[in-house]
């Protein structure tokens, strides 16, 4: 029988009927059957598509083809060949790709023994995905996140608001590092020892601190031109000429680098943050969900189907992020049947709480 068949044939457990072998698995067990699930489909689709073996090949590709791509899309939109929606979208599309792409790289997935190559992408991705943290950093914190996976040391998940009580405090969390800063900074140098505030600030340096002045400024100027304009311009500055180019300019930085940005930025930390647990998690059976209900789609174009696919990086980190796509409809009925969660958005009201009995106090 396909195996694959075999799986949705087998979710849930019957009543009134003998519970079936790997209905009585521990959870170790059935952790090590997913992972045989996701490298036997690994394995027969690298076999059928050789080309899958040449991953720095295809990790310089998507890179270099994505960094172009944004900057064909900011140029079409400068000679006002295509509208400001669609600049904002494909931007943001392929900053997700080349999101993915540091991802992979902070996992050695390309150019394992050349770190010049994987220092050239690392640059490559923060200019032009530029509200993020410098990629050595996030290095650190993200390899720190697999082994302390919802746990009050895991900066990484913290810094985008998980294990927090939903709120409206969370939610400006988890659009804006600067308010996430604010809410937890003080509470992870208490709680992570690997946190130290002066080296996230310095690691901030240049381009996070340079996307924030840009898109403060664009923000702030919109407002008070769009508001004053409301009002009837009743307030009348000088220079309104050379302010009105800033303001432009600003527009056009805002439309091909910081909308696209804050979009994909926030996309992928919202689904990030609601879908690994936190707080009472035991072992890797219990870090993550599986979000791939059909509303999410808006949130999944800008961060590559995450809330799909990063519960299968949990159980097998060395695999880039396009074959997790390939596997994930193989892959998603065997973890269901091994009992990992899907689309459990109640824990979003218990602060990412595993077990609905847990306390839901926040970190």
């Amino acid at each position: 029988m396909n195996a694959l068949i075999a799986a949705k044939n087998e979710t849930g457990i019957s009543t009134g009927k003998k519970p079936k072998r790997w209905q009585t698995l521990d959870l170790r067990e059935k952790n090590v059957r997913i992972m045989r699930w996701i490298r036997f489909r690994d394995k027969k689709l690298r076999k059928k598509f050789p080309i899958l073996e040449r991953q720095d090949l295809l990790g310089a590709s998507i890179t270099v083809g994505s960094a172009a791509m944004m900057i064909v899309t900011a140029g079409f939109y400068i000679a006002e060949l295509i509208p400001a929606w669609a600049a904002i979208v494909a931007n943001a599309v392929f900053a997700s790709f080349l999101h993915e792409i540091e991802h992979d790289t902070i996992h050695n997935l390309y150019f394992k023994d050349d770190s010049k190559k994987q220092n050239l992408i690392f640059w490559t991705v923060w200019i032009l995905r530029g509200n993020t943290i410098s990629p050595w950093y996030r290095r650190m914190i993200h390899t720190l996140h697999h082994k302390v996976s919802g746990n009050k040391d895991d900066i990484e998940e913290r810094l985008i608001g998980n294990g927090m009580k939903a709120g409206w405090f969370r939610f400006f969390a988890m659009i804006d590092g600067n308010v996430s800063a604010i809410l937890n900074f003080r509470k992870l140098a208490r709680d992570a020892p690997k946190f130290k505030r002066r080296e996230i600030v310095r690691e901030s340096w240049p381009w996070l601190a340079i996307y924030y002045t840009l898109w403060y400024n664009f923000l702030i100027w919109n407002v008070l031109y769009y508001l004053n304009l409301w009002m009837g311009s009743p307030i009348s500055v000088p220079y309104s000429e050379t302010l009105e180019t800033i303001r432009s300019v600003l527009n056009v930085v805002g439309v091909v680098y910081l909308l696209p940005n804050w979009i994909r930025q926030s996309s992928i930390q919202i689904v990030s943050s609601n879908m690994h647990y936190y707080g009472d998690v035991q072992g890797i059976h219990q870090q993550t969900q599986v979000l791939n209900v059909w509303f999410l789609a808006p949130l999944h174009l800008f961060c590559f189907n995450f809330g799909s696919t990063h519960g299968i990086h949990h159980f097998v980190v060395n695999q880039p992020f396009y074959l997790r796509q390939m596997v994930a409809p193989f892959v998603h009925p065997a973890m269901k049947r091994y009992g990992i969660r899907f689309n459990d958005f109640e824990s979003m009201l218990r602060a990412n709480r595993y077990d609905p009995e847990t306390s839901s106090k926040t970190a």
